[in-house]
């Protein structure tokens, strides 16, 4: 056996061992994290992507999980939702096709959230042309000063916002 080749499992051995101790340290640290799955609907305005303001009803079936430190204040939340959104704008509506995305939100010290982002799609929708809008990216909702919807990512493909706007016209 070559020298090379004895040292490996030992090498994974002690990988091994030293990971393990890290994750039973690191999780001593912290109070375990709080998952829980619901279902919410909301109704907002989109306003400054056409010319015309547009209401958005949103359904979403989100998974959450909520991350606490040693003395039990909220870090962390993380989320996975699937979401469906209809526009309505000028008498006309757009009904989006259900897509997935993932938020991560981070808090200071003091509990007050710091960032909120999302990576994945951000809309789905058949437009009456046949044409598919899609959207998909990382999204800094912080950035933006939080606002409750936002259709097109910072980072990725914003999708075909003209067919968009053109499809809820007057």
């Amino acid at each position: 056996m070559n020298t090379k080749t004895r040292y490996i499992p030992f090498v994974f051995a002690l990988v091994l061992a030293l990971s393990t101790l890290g994750i039973a340290t690191s999780t001593a640290l912290a109070q375990k994290p709080v998952k829980s799955e619901y279902q919410m609907s909301t109704t907002g305005v989109l306003t400054g992507v056409c010319t015309f303001d547009i209401t958005n009803d949103s359904t979403n079936d989100v998974t959450e999980i909520d991350y606490f430190d040693q003395s039990g204040s909220l870090t962390r939340m993380e989320w996975h939702i699937v979401e469906q959104d209809t526009f309505t704008a000028n008498g006309k509506s757009l009904v989006g096709i259900p897509f997935t995305f993932n938020v991560k939100v981070l808090f200071d010290s003091q509990g007050f959230m710091t960032h909120v982002y999302a990576d994945g799609v951000t809309e789905k929708i058949w437009l009456p042309d046949g044409r598919l809008f899609i959207s998909a990216g990382r999204v800094d909702f912080a950035a933006h000063g939080f606002p409750q919807y936002i259709l097109s990512p910072d980072y990725g493909n914003p999708g075909n916002i003209a067919g968009f706007c053109a499809a809820l016209a007057p």
